[in-house]
């Protein structure tokens, strides 16, 4: 429950109603420095948060904690907002001054007032939900008026696949299972064996440890593809709707398309590594 004196737009939150959405999706860019993060922010629907961003009242942030040493700064995105029909997005890089702050670092997306905004009438234009329709708005500066929660920055592998330690026999050493829970947004349980378990959490090779988290992913999109076909089995699990999203963005098949094959979106999202026949001991 929260008390405000205006509506707030964020995932699962009753202030607007449904097809309205603050959704975010982390990219990524080889060009770029390892202390740059990317960051898509959409605004699903056309509401007051849009409204207020086209005008100039308001803009896409990115608020970053790091906890244990008490820093917190918010970062305002820079460029103006491209309208894709009824999406309303922008692309921030966020450059993290790791001299300024130990990990671990979290991140916050927001849309943020840049000045006081006052005695605005609720309309049912707005996308608001009825108990603020015909209401009084205000917002103060610095106001936040979307947000998604806290996150660590991730990729799409360490986002959607959960690592588990199996220690009993019920694998075969140097194997791996892979499940979907339906919980905390949907994710991918592989279940490991435990001399692999610790191989991947100290990795003598990078490049081996991703190749065998691609085959994990690529599991996992198996049964994407053979299981949630179904718009209406996935649609609320928001790990699903962000990889969905971001599939589409890339201009890659969706589990719901009859081309979608696994190795091949997986290989796209995460290319293998080829070394040279020199380099390699085999």
């Amino acid at each position: 429950p929260r008390i405000a004196s205006y509506p707030l737009l964020s995932p699962g939150g009753l202030d607007y109603i449904d097809h309205h959405a603050y959704e975010i999706e982390q990219t990524s860019d080889r060009s770029r420095s390892r202390d740059t993060i990317g960051i898509l922010h959409r605004i699903r629907g056309d509401n007051l948060v849009s409204q207020l961003i086209h005008e100039g009242k308001a803009t896409f942030a990115c608020s970053i904690v790091s906890p244990w040493c008490a820093y917190r700064s918010i970062e305002t995105a820079l460029g103006v907002p491209l309208q894709v029909d009824d999406v309303l997005q922008l692309e921030q890089l966020v450059q993290m001054h790791t001299d300024q702050y130990s990990y671990p670092v979290m991140f916050q997306p927001l849309v943020v007032t840049n000045s006081q905004v006052a005695d605005i009438i609720g309309l049912n234009s707005h996308g608001l939900d009825s108990i603020w329709l015909e209401q009084t708005l205000n917002f103060p500066t610095g106001a936040m008026i979307a947000l998604q929660p806290f996150w660590n920055a991730k990729t799409v592998m360490q986002s959607i696949l959960r690592l588990k330690r199996v220690t009993d026999d019920s694998l075969r050493s140097g194997s791996f299972e892979v499940k979907e829970v339906n919980e905390k947004g949907f994710y991918f349980l592989v279940e490991v064996a435990s001399e692999l378990f610790d191989c991947l959490r100290n990795p003598d090779s990078f490049e081996h440890r991703n190749s065998i988290y691609s085959m994990a992913l690529t599991q996992g999109f198996e049964i994407l593809r053979t299981s949630y076909k179904d718009r209406q089995v996935w649609s609320e699990q928001q790990n699903l709707k962000l990889l969905f999203g971001m599939l589409k963005e890339r201009g890659l098949p969706t589990w719901e398309e009859d081309d979608f094959v696994p190795n091949q979106v997986v290989a796209a999202l995460h290319p293998h590594v080829v070394k040279r026949a020199s380099e390699l001991d085999w």
